[in-house]
């Protein structure tokens, strides 16, 4: 009798175990999700800002040979 309460025991520490590794493993997986979204979103947003620069730079030289400003 004494042995089937230690191996039920055992099995439950076992399954507990089990259940909080996989709780961890869905928190990291959730964590890394938030970050790896961040991430993708500084991309994004350097890309746009770097299109939106040559966008500018385009209008500028574009303006300048338009109203007859001479290079240096």
């Amino acid at each position: 009798m004494m042995g089937i309460l230690l191996a039920l025991t055992r099995g439950t520490a076992v399954a507990a175990a089990i259940m909080f590794a996989f709780a961890l493993l869905k928190r990291l997986i959730i964590a890394f999700g938030f970050l790896f979204a961040i991430v993708k979103f500084a991309i994004v947003a350097a890309f746009l800002v770097l299109l939106i620069s040559i966008a500018v730079t385009m209008l500028r030289d574009w303006s300048g040979k338009k109203t007859g400003a001479e290079d240096a």
